[in-house]
């Protein structure tokens, strides 16, 4: 199975890494490509059904980010939760859509691929996400990014977030971006 996530890990690069080679952009237009690995830290994960993994976290993610003229930014990354309590682990490809430069907000969605220690396993419905951060230059072509992320399990519910926020579905991230 661990196979199976880096064959998906890899297409992912494979297909995002030249992509701005097939966009058909005019002459000014800017398109930047990075490559970044982070981890996140979860204060809870309380919407996998049939498991005891509802405990504060940490998870690990690598993908790459398209930004388009220094505003619009597609993020596609996998995120991988390590063993813990009855899971073997949980792989969670997602993609996010972002506006912003140093500053930016979007939204995005994920599916967890959950693996149990019984050896069962099995794909979680897609969840969405709220996302908001900061990105710190360090170099010309190195930054850190600083995320905040609101979980969703439906993408209805983003009309509640004000009067229905709930802690427990805050996630917190940094990421190190490497531009090419």
């Amino acid at each position: 199975m661990k196979q199976k996530w880096f064959m998906a890990a890899l297409l992912i690069v494979s297909v995002l890494t030249p992509a701005k080679a097939y966009f058909t952009l005019p002459d000014s237009a800017i398109v930047e490509t990075s490559f970044g690995v982070g981890a996140n830290y979860h204060l809870a994960l309380n919407q996998l059904e049939g498991t005891d993994f509802d405990d504060d976290h940490l998870s690990y993610l690598a993908g790459i980010k398209l930004r388009f003229n220094h505003m619009w930014t597609i993020d596609a990354s996998v995120e991988y939760y390590p063993s813990e309590e009855d899971i073997s682990y949980i792989a969670s490809p997602r993609l996010s859509f972002l506006y912003g430069e140093w500053l930016y907000v979007g939204t995005g969605v994920e599916k967890k691929y959950v693996d149990l220690e019984s050896g069962e396993d099995d794909w979680e419905d897609e969840t969405y996400f709220l996302q908001a951060g900061l990105e710190i230059p360090l170099s010309a072509n190195n930054a850190l990014n600083i995320d905040a992320y609101y979980g969703l399990k439906d993408f209805s519910d983003i009309s509640d977030v004000v009067s229905d926020f709930d802690n427990d579905n805050l996630t917190f991230g940094i990421r190190f971006y490497h531009y090419f």
